[in-house]
């Protein structure tokens, strides 16, 4: 760790000094303090679990996915950062970066710092609005007030960059007070119909003095005053105490509302992370502001990392969504490395008619290829070695017979399995199972994509996917099992188009 002044490094020596010379040059650093920014620079000690081509922070903290959008060009990604410790979340900050392919990242100087009264506490998550050529960063200002009743206080707050670069916070912070709505109330996701501009937000209330999670919708003609307008929806106690991240957008003419509850229990296979991701399909009139769900609440990934997503509509007229690739409370070994947290691969969404998600990754991944290991048809115990421990494996396979597909390194192995009997897909890490029904019509297709230290499942068209992290040092191989023949075993390498530092 280097202590470093914006522009020049700060270097005192006292070791031999007068003890009343010491002082004064303890008094001078002070004095420096106050008037330049000093902050911890970490560098990535150990690239062995440093992603290749998923984003992921020069060094430091990452978490939520914030201002996923589109400006000049090119597609930016925000993001929750603790540029001083890999180890905690610490004070939010809002670390940048900038992708013109979804693909290859530069990392851009952190964009908002928790330097002001109202969110001296963290500069939590938001999204980002783009209009006039102008980037409006909507945020959760988070303020803390030990031994007080409530503890924190959460209001919107919000800034603005003409460049893409340089964010200005908005001289009148906060915009939202939300006092009877405290001390819960975050993560804004704001868009414009018509004439009028839309913001959503997660909320904590209770009934019966349990609390319960929702999301409240709140109007504006200025994008600067806002009023509440409508709760979209909330627990009836069974989806938890806290919805976090909130979104809502139309696809294939169906409302969205994609959010992560905190607070479910599990039930057989579902809900076996600590928290959840996943979405309500339903029809919303923009007249009357109320929103009719049409299915029940369905997990988004059935993997064991993924959390706080962010969707936008890009010039191509895609619905993408990117999520952090992590899991809260969880120790990751990267972690003493230097940093923690990555981005999932950018997904596509589309609607089918039986109002279920499906994902599928950008094909601009398909840049990241380089050559192919192997290819062709295979039989038990068929194997090909990823040197880089990133590529993508791509199988083909009759849906009435069982697969085995196992994924190993030197201290950790992987093991996605399909039940032809059940119709359902597993992904075990070492014990620690995920599983979901899966039943594909008329051919087995597993496309995933393995990268340092995750992978990524996608199941036929996308109708299922599976995302966890894992660690492993050394080559990664991909072997089938025993008694499994695939039509098509193909495995190519992927190179790195993420920068270190």
């Amino acid at each position: 760790m280097i202590l470093q002044k914006r522009k020049q490094t700060i270097l005192i020596s006292a070791s031999y000094a007068p003890h009343s010379l010491t002082m004064v040059i303890c008094k001078c650093l002070t004095l420096l303090l106050l008037v330049y920014r000093i902050e911890a620079k970490l560098t990535v000690t150990n690239d062995r679990y440093y992603p290749r081509y998923h984003l992921a922070p020069p060094a430091g903290w990452m978490n939520d996915p914030n201002g996923f959008s589109v400006y000049r060009g090119e597609y930016h990604v925000f993001y929750q950062h603790n540029p001083n410790s890999s180890f905690v979340t610490g004070t939010a900050h809002w670390g940048h970066a900038k992708s013109k392919d979804l693909l290859t990242w530069k990392h851009l100087p952190i964009a908002m710092y928790p330097n002001n009264t109202y969110d001296a506490n963290g500069v939590f998550s938001g999204c980002a609005l783009i209009e006039d050529d102008v980037m409006y960063l909507y945020y959760t200002a988070h303020k803390t007030y030990p031994g007080q009743a409530p503890s924190q206080i959460e209001r919107q707050a919000l800034a603005v960059s003409t460049d893409g670069v340089n964010v200005v916070k908005y001289e009148n912070n906060p915009i939202l007070l939300a006092d009877d709505r405290q001390p819960d109330i975050r993560d804004p996701k704001v868009w414009k119909h018509g004439s009028t501009y839309y913001m959503v937000l997660g909320n904590k209330f209770q009934v019966d003095g349990a609390d319960r999670g929702r999301v409240l919708l709140y109007s504006s003609q200025d994008k600067y005053n806002w009023t509440e307008v409508a709760i979209i929806g909330e627990s009836d106690g069974k989806l938890g105490y806290m919805w976090e991240c909130p979104d809502f957008f139309q696809l294939n003419g169906r409302f969205i509302l994609l959010f992560s509850p905190q607070g479910v229990q599990p039930e057989g296979d579902k809900y076996k992370n600590l928290y959840q991701t996943g979405y309500i399909v339903g029809d919303f009139d923009y007249d009357t502001l109320v929103f009719k769900p049409l299915t029940e609440f369905q997990e988004l990934d059935h993997g064991h990392d993924i959390y706080a997503t962010q969707t936008i509509l890009d010039n191509l007229g895609r619905r993408i969504v990117i999520a952090w690739f992590d899991m809260w409370e969880n120790n990751y070994p990267e972690q003493g490395d230097g940093f923690n947290g990555q981005i999932t691969i950018p997904r596509i969404l589309t609607l089918t008619k039986d109002l279920h998600i499906n994902q599928r990754p950008v094909p601009e991944i398909r840049a990241a290829r380089t050559n192919i290991v192997r290819t062709g048809s295979a039989g038990g115990c068929a194997t090909a070695t990823l040197k880089n421990k990133a590529g993508e494996v791509n199988i083909r396979a009759s849906v009435s017979k069982d697969l085995e597909l196992f994924i190993e390194g030197t201290n950790v192995t992987l093991l996605i399995y399909y039940s032809a009997s059940c119709g359902q897909i597993s992904l075990d890490r070492a014990g620690d199972l995920r599983r979901t029904e899966w039943q594909p019509i008329n051919v087995l297709i597993l496309n995933i994509f393995i990268d340092a230290s995750s992978i990524e499942v996608f199941c036929g068209d996308g109708e299922v996917t599976m995302s966890s992290r894992y660690f492993t040092d050394g080559d990664v191989t991909i072997r089938l099992g025993d008694n499994s023949e695939v039509d098509q075993f193909r495995v190519i390498n992927m190179k790195s188009t993420v920068p270190i530092n």
